[in-house]
């Protein structure tokens, strides 16, 4: 490496990463795959980046951020990315006063989807989700909107204000909204995977499928399994998958000694490379499952995400 490219390339990939609010593993992802940037090398063979390149992929972030494909704006030049940016932040200014509902806090929106719940209106339902996808981050909707939505659904279930027709109609509308916001976001083939599963015993999917989009929004290939998997299975899915990271949600297992018996089934299945990440009511009460070698417990999607930014930090 010549005393130009020193001068010029000189950020390493973890201050990059903070810079422009992009994990490594999608930096890296969005390099391969789109060659958005070409940045330098070490001697060691550990990436430089210029300050061109840390404004072009800020500039990449926020125009995905608004709801574009990551391919759409690859090729852009960074005076079109810059034109994008203004565009969309007009748009921002005006947005108010000709769709409020779209740009609405995410606590609004999950009132107004309650109504739409009630009133068993299916289709209004789908629209806010959408209007939400298009108005917040990824993690936002997930930990602002679904996840206090299903909260709320879940309540109102248990004290029997909703109907079994409500919740079932609800919980088909966030279903099909999940599966679509995860086939929508842009992932390498060549990122790391991870599965998402729920053991034996199990019936709740949001949880697994909730880490799915979380894992995919963080630059991970995400497989979500199903519901109601024996260890076998999930071990035999995630080494054919060449997996990095297996996920599990435990919400209402019968019993924790059921929930212990999969997990450490389990564990004992996979190679000892393999990460198992544990998260859902049951196993953050179980001290069984907390204290199981090779077994992490986690408490929110918030930690998850941190968690494979760790990983992705590693690679």
């Amino acid at each position: 490496m010549n005393k130009r490219e020193t001068e010029v390339s000189r950020h390493p990939i973890r201050v990059v990463s903070k810079r422009t609010g992009l994990t490594p593993a999608v930096l890296r992802a969005w390099e391969k795959r789109y060659g958005v940037v070409s940045p330098s090398r070490t001697e060691g063979g550990q990436r430089l980046y210029s300050d061109e390149d840390v404004e072009r992929l800020t500039l990449l972030r926020r125009t995905v951020d608004e709801g574009r494909k990551i391919s759409q704006v690859a090729s852009l030049s960074v005076e079109e990315l810059r034109g994008l940016v203004r565009e969309d932040e007009a748009e921002r200014r005006v947005a108010p006063s000709l769709d409020a509902l779209g740009k609405s806090s995410a606590s609004v929106l999950v009132e107004k989807a309650m109504v739409a719940v009630e009133e068993m209106d299916q289709r209004h339902l789908e629209r806010l989700l959408n209007r939400g996808a298009m108005a917040h981050p990824v993690p936002v909707v997930l930990d602002q909107v679904v996840s206090p939505l299903l909260g709320v659904i879940g309540d109102r279930w248990e004290e029997g204000s909703l109907t079994p027709a409500q919740e079932h109609l609800a919980a088909g509308v966030v279903r099909r909204f999940l599966e679509w916001l995860l086939e929508t976001i842009a992932v390498t083939r060549e990122a790391p995977v991870v599965v998402t599963a729920i053991p034996a015993g199990e019936r709740h999917e949001f949880g697994a499928l909730l880490s799915a989009v979380s894992a995919a929004a963080e630059g991970w290939q995400a497989v979500f399994l199903g519901t109601d998997l024996p260890a076998e299975e999930i071990a035999s899915a995630s080494i054919r998958l060449e997996a990095e990271v297996v996920a599990l949600s435990a919400v209402s297992i019968p019993t924790e000694e059921d929930l212990y018996r999969e997990v450490s089934d389990l564990r004992t299945r996979l190679p000892a490379d393999m990460e198992l990440i544990v998260g859902g009511p049951m196993a953050l009460g179980s001290r069984r499952i907390r204290e199981l070698e090779g077994t992490t417990v986690l408490d929110s999607l918030e930690s998850f995400r941190e968690r494979l930014r760790e990983l992705g930090a590693r690679g």
